[in-house]
């Protein structure tokens, strides 16, 4: 289960410093409201939202591995992989680096189909 601690404490320390860059551009522009049509409110909320979208459903993956009691070096695998994608995706998304996004949302979709196939494969 210690990788499921740890995955929760950064998974969730990154939303919340993605959601603090949101409120800061917000300040910033001024805006209090949607985008206001300024892209680096765009990108920041995108961002943000990004990784809620495939942060929690990857969450549930390592909890499922882990109280499959899954080998350690797989769950490290799965979640500290996973986590560094997010964060290079979620830099290629706020510094607008369109192929670093395409790569990273590859390797997203990838740890999420084989963390689901290990899952399925240990019921």
């Amino acid at each position: 289960m210690v990788y499921f601690y740890w995955y929760v404490s950064i998974i969730v320390l990154v939303t919340t410093l993605l959601a603090a860059n949101v409120s800061r551009v917000r300040l910033k522009e001024k805006i209090g409201n949607g985008d206001g049509g300024n892209r680096d409110l765009r990108k920041a909320i995108r961002s943000h939202m990004n990784t809620i979208e495939h942060g929690l459903p990857f969450g549930l993956i390592v909890l499922a591995l882990a109280m499959q009691n899954t080998s350690t070096s797989i769950l490290a695998i799965m979640t500290f992989g996973f986590i560094a994608t997010r964060l290079i995706n979620s830099y290629g998304m706020l510094m607008s680096k369109f192929r670093i996004r395409q790569i990273t949302a590859g390797i997203t979709y990838l740890f999420q189909i084989i963390g689901c196939l290990i899952v399925m494969i240990n019921i």
